[in-house]
């Protein structure tokens, strides 16, 4: 998370009870809220690690050669193979992705593609608010996956569609569109005002 840039700060699992003590405290001293009280004591409690021996930075060059500016499935799929059978990374994601549901590899590809432009945190959730609905339905691959991995445990799902090439632009399109009424909506300082 540090080494993507999505985490600023390692905390030891054993020490949280402790941050979240501070902070409390550290909140309850700013009554005038003009500083962020939170920095310091994250920065008082922050670990530094070593990012550089993480996954994602061991596999930097293989994960930007498969996925970096590829627009479908089997243009990643097409990439992980023409690695050839001595990449650790390139086999253990092609037998990795050769499990999951069609569809699903294609409506995820299409929700980080939509996610990427959107606007503000708002868009983006209502985006993966609207995928999880549609994935939630009676009769789709996730309960087939559940049927095949914790009920039966035969581990052998068997998707709907069942092949990339069956799963159309029109069905991963579904996934996206507007709920009417069960549409996820958020509260603005503009909505608030009206």
């Amino acid at each position: 998370m540090i080494y993507a840039g999505i985490a600023t700060h390692y905390v030891k699992s054993n020490q949280l009870k402790e941050l979240q003590s501070a902070l409390v405290d550290a909140s309850k001293d700013n009554n005038d809220m003009l500083g962020d009280c939170a920095e310091s004591v994250l920065k008082s409690f922050d670990h530094s690690m070593d990012t550089e021996s993480s996954f994602l930075s061991q596999n930097r060059y293989d994960i930007d050669y498969a996925f970096d500016g590829k627009d479908t499935i089997e243009e990643i799929i097409e990439s992980l193979e023409s690695m050839g059978p001595d990449s650790q990374f390139g086999q253990s994601t092609l037998q990795t992705l050769s499990k999951m549901s069609p569809t699903s590899l294609k409506v995820t590809l299409e929700g980080l593609k939509r996610g990427a432009r959107a606007q503000n945190i708002g868009e983006a959730l209502q985006i993966e608010y609207r995928m999880s609905q549609v994935f939630m339905r009676e009769g789709s691959d996730f309960y087939e996956g559940i049927r095949a991995t914790l009920i039966d445990k035969s581990f052998k799902p068997r998707w709907s569609p069942a092949s990339l090439e069956e799963v159309t632009q029109e069905m991963v399109e579904s996934y996206f569109e507007e709920l009417g009424e069960r549409e996820l909506t958020f509260i603005t300082n503009e909505t608030a005002k009206l």
